[in-house]
């Protein structure tokens, strides 16, 4: 018979397989899910042939399990054994009875299934180099020529855009007034429309509609306009002459314009981070993909087998990023931003970070796709932990996201030129 049912805590189920492999702060919310059952000797815990919605671990006592093969076996809470369920099959294979009084840990069986599958922290890759992994065939060439490319100081880098790099020395000038940044940015009459878009948009408008840049820049203010520019002007690196790379090149760039707005919105809600800085995080969280995809021209083994592609762009985008962000000079958020944007179980401090933002963002991104398959559930992330002050839950992240569907959209227009 069962009774006394508490919630657990994060010290009862840490001893646990595999729930022992959460970061901390995860495994104190995972805690939130179990409950803590006692049984009187001679209850029948589980029953061979049922199915239940939980997985259930010994945490004090002794049981009789009697397996359907014949095999019988006696387990204590003590053992080893007890740090793994105590039946995984469903239906169960075996009848499991207290042979003392017993206290399980009852834990909901889609959390233990998502928790085994999460990835491993690969978040101590170093941002100066290229990340050698083993593999056979055109990608493992691959990886040495831009290795020794890097090393020779011959990898081909994009350069910055022209407005974005003449709008960073007149906003670094401090003598420069937002006149001065405004004829800056009227030498590409796209961008100043956009700039002027955004300033009347619904993150950024006033009390009075702004049709003047001068005083779209006065009101924006000089980082803020200088990082939606640059943002802005990125649109236009995705470019290239191969009607097969160009593909890859818009998918690259539409991904960054989905990912960015989202940044922005999470920012809103996570004080110590600034929505535009998100905005342009979420941008160049893939850059590095563009000397990938560009590198394609001369290799036609790559530019003809798009899963290859792929791959390689997978497997290197996040070192070839941060070499493209230092390049730019830009800051090193940035760059850490891209190195890390898909170490999904990273956990590098208790402060959030752009890097957070991104990772975040980009599960948003995936949510009904087929790639979501292969990724990590949002809330057992330590990233989406460490947002809106720690408070974020499934439902209050996607509902952020939903209020601000409108501004979003509006937002991705405007950086796609839609």
């Amino acid at each position: 018979m069962s009774h006394n049912v508490v919630t657990a805590t994060a010290s009862e189920i840490l001893r646990f397989n595999p729930i022992r492999k959460l970061p901390a702060r995860v495994l104190t919310y995972v805690a939130t899910f179990g409950t803590v059952e006692h049984f009187s000797r001679g209850t029948q815990i589980i029953a061979e042939g049922t199915k239940d919605p939980f997985v259930n671990y010994l945490m004090h006592g002794e049981v009789d399990i009697d397996c359907s093969d014949g095999t019988q076996l006696n387990l204590k809470a003590e053992s080893n054994r007890s740090t793994y369920p105590l039946s995984v099959k469903q239906p169960h294979a075996c009848n499991i009875t207290a042979k003392s009084a017993v206290v399980l840990l009852k834990m909901p069986r889609e959390i233990i299934q998502s928790i085994a599958c999460l990835p491993t922290d690969e978040s101590g890759r170093d941002s100066q180099s290229i990340e050698l992994k083993e593999s056979g065939g055109p990608e493992a060439r691959l990886y040495w020529e831009f290795h020794q490319a890097m090393k020779d100081g011959h990898i081909e880098l994009p350069s910055m855009p022209d407005v974005a790099t003449r709008i960073a020395k007149v906003v670094n000038n401090p003598s420069t007034d937002s006149d001065d940044i405004a004829r800056v940015i009227q030498a590409d009459p796209t961008i100043a429309a956009r700039v002027i878009s955004v300033v009347n948009s619904a993150a950024y408008r006033g009390q009075d509609k702004i049709g003047d840049l001068p005083d779209a820049v006065t009101r924006l203010g000089r980082n803020v306009t200088h990082n939606l520019v640059i943002s802005f002007a990125l649109g236009s690196l995705f470019k290239s002459r191969s009607k097969h790379l160009q593909r890859r090149m818009i998918s690259s760039w539409k991904h960054a314009c989905q990912v960015a707005p989202i940044c922005h919105e999470l920012a809103r809600v996570t004080p110590g981070l600034s929505p535009d800085r998100a905005l342009l995080s979420g941008l160049v969280h893939d850059i590095g993909a563009l000397p990938i995809i560009s590198s394609g021209r001369s290799h036609p083994e790559m530019s003809e087998n798009p899963q290859l592609l792929d791959q390689v762009i997978n497997n290197l985008q996040a070192e070839v990023g941060a070499m493209v962000l230092r390049k730019w000079g830009f800051a090193d958020e940035f760059v850490q931003a891209a190195l890390h944007a898909e170490d999904w179980m990273a956990d590098d401090g208790d402060q959030p970070n752009y890097a957070d933002l991104v990772r975040v963002a980009q599960l948003h991104v995936y949510i009904g796709t087929p790639t979501m398959r292969s990724l990590p559930r949002m809330d057992l992330t330590p990233s989406f932990h460490k947002l809106a002050l720690g408070k974020l839950t499934p439902s209050c992240s996607l509902g952020i996201i939903e209020r601000a569907k409108s501004d979003i959209r509006e937002m991705q227009q405007l950086l796609t030129g839609g």
